[in-house]
């Protein structure tokens, strides 16, 4: 099967990581998130798993355990993340990936934008995020930071 050689630009994320999510520099819980390719190679799948422990603020409304697949679309050579968490929530960001940034953006109900931006240092194993929201996609605030720092490069 050919596939696009966009999807390639993902191999940076393939792994283990330890994910710290923050608020205000507080750190509201720690995970591990894992990338592996689905065995098509069609598709980059991350998984976050709950953590051992979590901020009192956090405990009713963590979205951990989280799932996702990234995907392509090659008529716009544009990514998209299908998202799901324990909240029952699904989403679909539009994303970008490229160049040491990492983008996505999505609208889940009126007057309820987010956006992710983070930059990624492929080289020293990290990637320094936040999520925004925004009640008219134009006026973002700083929902949490979330930081990645490897572990593995290697997925079963």
């Amino acid at each position: 099967m050919k596939l696009n050689d966009r999807l390639q630009d993902l191999d940076t994320l393939v792994g283990e990581w330890d994910m710290e999510a923050s608020i205000d520099g507080r750190s509201m819980g720690r995970s591990t998130a894992t990338f592996s390719w689905h065995d098509s190679r069609g598709f980059l799948l991350m998984q976050v798993d709950p953590p051992a422990e979590i901020a009192p603020e956090w405990q009713q409304n963590s979205p951990l355990p989280i799932s996702a697949a990234i995907g392509l679309d090659d008529h716009s050579e544009g990514f998209a993340m299908l998202y799901t968490d324990a909240r029952g929530v699904c989403r679909i960001y539009r994303m970008t990936f490229e160049a040491g940034r990492w983008e996505m953006q999505g609208q889940a109900g009126p007057g309820f934008h987010q956006r992710f931006e983070a930059t990624v240092d492929s080289a020293g194993g990290r990637i320094n995020g936040r999520w925004l929201d925004s009640a008219d996609g134009e006026v973002w605030k700083t929902d949490f930071d979330v930081a990645y720092i490897r572990t593995n490069a290697e997925v079963g």
